[in-house]
């Protein structure tokens, strides 16, 4: 009887051993998997070294199926919407409609749909994108930016972030880039957006999520491209920033971080108050209300799209001056139709 107690207290000392080692022997095979994948595809190598030095200032886990309920845009970024698993994408001007639609086998593209005379149009896929499964679209205010997710053998999990811009020259878009890490990862990265009136951007993805959650980082957009030195990193430290595993250690800049922070919290406020206004609203617009609307939002487009051409070089002013020309002709003839409605309708008032 002795013996068989001191059989299992030892047994009971070996235990934690046992486990620790085995807790090491699971670590070192999911490194080795890692590393294994890196090497049988080296664009994650690639990636991995090219990471973008983005500062992630708040994160939030919410529904899958619900989560562009929680991403607060401004009213000039246009609106997002979300049903069965598909996203949408409205312009500020109301006219344009971006949005995933599944084939006869299920597989989801992008198209786009134009209003006209108050009911959209028919649905045209987008020219120039891979036929891989692409969903939840958003354009920049500047209409030719897209960003959106998608599988395929370009992504090198399930859907990873590309972005695109149209070519007014050909009418299609250019071939799509992965934007890279850490918005790409071998998780599902859902959606991908900048906020360019608050200087917010927002991001989506499963990675370490349960089923049916992910998470929404909000991060702060950079000018131009910046990416870590991936000589001053290890490969451990390159992985941790690229598969975001702590925002905190993005963070640099206490003050940017702060102020960002307020932006944050008054692009919700407001995101709120539209939606409780929107809410307890059921009036329509009426035809000379969305004509204002259209224009106001019009004219913002084409001062930042003048904002732009200031900025830009030689051969980037060729390329947007048609389209401000266009801009500029058709805000001019959307101004002259308001003030006509606006004669006719004190007409109406001032009748016996």
């Amino acid at each position: 009887m002795k013996r068989f107690a001191t059989i299992l207290i030892i047994a009971s000392m070996l235990l934690p051993v046992a486990a620790i080692a085995q807790r090491g022997k699971k670590t070192t095979k999911k490194a080795k998997t890692e590393a294994a994948a890196r090497e049988a595809d080296p664009r994650m190598q690639m990636m991995l070294e090219a990471t973008q030095r983005v500062v992630f200032i708040d994160s939030i886990v919410v529904d899958k199926d619900d989560f562009i309920s929680h991403i607060p845009l401004s009213a000039e970024c246009g609106k997002l919407a979300q049903a069965d698993g598909l996203g949408v994408y409205t312009n500020e001007l109301a006219d344009k409609r971006y949005e995933a639609i599944p084939d006869a086998e299920k597989q989801t593209h992008i198209y786009t749909r134009d209003l006209i005379n108050n009911s959209w149009g028919e649905a045209a896929l987008l020219e120039g994108l891979p036929a891989d499964e692409a969903n939840y679209p958003y354009v920049m205010p500047d209409g030719t930016t897209l960003y959106f997710a998608q599988k395929g053998e370009n992504a090198i999990g399930g859907y990873d972030i590309f972005v695109t811009r149209f070519n007014n020259a050909t009418g299609t878009y250019l071939r799509p880039e992965n934007v890279g890490m850490p918005f790409s990862s071998e998780a599902n990265d859902y959606f991908y957006a900048i906020d360019e009136q608050l200087q917010l951007g927002y991001f989506v993805t499963d990675r370490r999520q349960p089923e049916g959650k992910v998470c929404i980082y909000v991060f702060i957009p950079n000018d131009t491209r910046r990416t870590y030195d991936s000589a001053a990193y290890t490969d451990e430290q390159l992985r941790r920033l690229a598969d975001i595993w702590c925002i905190a250690d993005t963070w640099t800049n206490g003050e940017d971080r702060a102020e960002a922070l307020k932006r944050l919290e008054e692009a919700r406020r407001d995101f709120a108050g539209r939606q409780k206004r929107q809410t307890a609203s059921n009036k329509p617009m009426t035809e000379l209300e969305q004509l204002k609307q259209k224009g106001e939002a019009l004219g913002k487009a084409l001062q930042l799209a003048r904002n732009n051409y200031a900025r830009s070089n030689d051969a980037q002013r060729r390329k947007m001056s048609a389209e401000i020309l266009q801009n500029e002709r058709d805000l001019e003839a959307m101004q002259l139709r308001i003030r006509q409605m606006e004669k006719e309708e004190r007409n109406r008032q001032y009748q016996p």
